[in-house]
Order: C-alpha cells, then sequence, then structure tokens
C-alpha cells in the first residue's frame, strides 16, 4: 500500500507537503516557502528516502507556501512538475495571483499584505492538466489519481489514493492561526478562497471518493467525519 508522510516545512503543521511512496518511485507534494529545500531534502534522509528514487512532483496550487522551492528542488532532483494550466502563470512568474486569494475572514487582511509581494523563482510545469482532466500516477507505482479541486485558487488539485487516503492541502484546514499549532480536529477556513461556490463542487467530487483520511496544507491530517463537518458548517447553504 502506498503510504503518505507529512514533511513539515513549518513546525507542528503550520505549513505541510507530503512524500507519497510509490512502489517504482516516489511523489512529492508541494515544497513549502522559498528556501525550503534543504529543510526538504533533510526530512527525506531522516525517512530513508533517495533523493534519485524521487520521480515527480505535484504542487497542488499556486500560493508561495507550496510552490516557494519547486524550481530549486526540480533542479536538485532532476523530475517534472505536474502542475494544473488554471494556475500556471503564476509558476512562469514566480508570484501569487493575488485577485484569487479572497479573504474568508477579515482579520486576515493584514497576512494578506505581508504576502502580496512575495516572489519566488519561477518554473514551467512539464506536465500540464487541462480543465477536468485526471491524471493517474500508476507510472510511478502509486495507486491513485491527480484531480481537478478548483475554489482554492483556479488551478487547486488534489491526490486521491486507492486505499482512501487524500491530499486536499488548502481545501481546508485545522488548528487555529494558520493551522496546526493545537486543537487539531477543529475544522476551519483557510485565511483565503477564490470561489466558495467552486469549492463546495469540489468537495462534492472529493466526498464522492468516499476516503477515509485527508492531509491538509495547514492542521490535519482530519478524518471523513471532520471534513463532514467543515461542510456542513461552512458550504452546505452557499
Amino acid at each position: 500500500m502506498n503510504s503518505v508522510i507529512p514533511i513539515s516545512i513549518w513546525s507542528r503543521g503550520l505549513i505541510n507537503c507530503f512524500l507519497i511512496k510509490g512502489t517504482h518511485k516516489h511523489i512529492l507534494v508541494d515544497t513549502g516557502v522559498p528556501n525550503s529545500e534543504k529543510k526538504i531534502l533533510k526530512q527525506l534522509v531522516q525517512h530513508k528516502v533517495n533523493k534519485e528514487d524521487i520521480g515527480l512532483i505535484i504542487i497542488t496550487h499556486a500560493h508561495i507556501d507550496h510552490f516557494g522551492s519547486a524550481s530549486c528542488l526540480k533542479d536538485i532532483l532532476k523530475v517534472p512538475i505536474l502542475t494544473h494550466e488554471f494556475d500556471k502563470e503564476a509558476y512562469l512568474n514566480g508570484r501569487a495571483d493575488i485577485a484569487t486569494m479572497k479573504l474568508n475572514r477579515p482579520q486576515w487582511w493584514l497576512f494578506r499584505q505581508i504576502i502580496k509581494n512575495q516572489s519566488t523563482k519561477p518554473f514551467t510545469p512539464e506536465i500540464l492538466l487541462k480543465d477536468e482532466q485526471v491524471y493517474d500516477l500508476s507510472q510511478w507505482g502509486v495507486q491513485g489519481k491527480v484531480i481537478h479541486t478548483p475554489g482554492h485558487t483556479p488551478g487547486s488539485i488534489s491526490i486521491i489514493l486507492d486505499h482512501g487516503e487524500a491530499i486536499i492541502m488548502d481545501m481546508m484546514a485545522s488548528g487555529i492561526l494558520l493551522g496546526g499549532v493545537w486543537l487539531h480536529s477543529r475544522v476551519k477556513h483557510p485565511p483565503f478562497h477564490d470561489n466558495l461556490i467552486a469549492l463546495k463542487r469540489s468537495f462534492d467530487r472529493v466526498l464522492s471518493l468516499k476516503g477515509t483520511m485527508y492531509y491538509l496544507g495547514h492542521g490535519g491530517p482530519v478524518n471523513r467525519s471532520q471534513v463532514i463537518k467543515y461542510y456542513d458548517k461552512y458550504l452546505k447553504d452557499i
């Protein structure tokens, strides 16, 4: 069975990346803030994973805390990067699209002001999903797929594994502040979403696939009942 290994960028779940172990190659999901490459490589060593055994990088969406070190890790690992076409411009210019970062609560305004001018080294994705295209991960020895789950950003994607685990990153969060720290069972919005109606549809799709454990970019992991609790609290009546 393919296992999901958390890779910590900021401790206690504040910012997470993940490694999916495959029977042929492994997959790195997201790359953290800029200059996270050494921290990620160190944790791969701690998990007894050789960097030569990484076959693919997946970037789930175009916010700097998720693609900040993508270009550097692409050069180090010498592997392709998979993204969705709707977030492509951010990757090509190394900046998140602030227009899609709509506040979920007014108090996140200052946080957006702090990060709106952040930039990183740009990159060009080798594998670009289009529209509702589904990407099969079996060539990497991973039994699962990548699907388009817009709402947080137009090009947000999620990884759904056949055995019931899923990586949905910033579709939701848990804990306090940015996520994590404590109260991991407390479901919440992340600071931003682009389109809550699109997000609701994406949750409908994810929940229809009958997952049991969901890994998040901030906080988590959460089980199916916690995801449904989030859906009922924030999205059901939209």
